[in-house]
């Protein structure tokens, strides 16, 4: 495994830093696994700042019943 597969993260991380304030914005889109399940397999995706920004929103809604989808695969 190389160093720039090594720097790939999973949707639940990028949350967390986006939530945080510590991801950097200054990137348009990063490439992420969507979830364990497709970092196993090697699926890589790309991701949108929009987009974070609906999945941090969703995310919000999700955790008022008491769990986190993406954490829970």
């Amino acid at each position: 495994m190389n160093t720039q597969e090594n720097k790939i993260q999973t949707l639940a991380e990028l949350l967390d830093q986006y939530e945080a304030g510590t991801l950097d914005m200054t990137e348009m889109a990063r490439k992420c696994y969507m979830s364990e399940k497709e970092k196993h397999y090697n699926r890589v995706s790309w991701v949108h700042n929009g987009e974070l920004k609906n999945h941090a929103l969703l995310r919000k809604i999700n955790n008022k019943d008491g769990r986190d989808l993406l954490r829970s695969l």
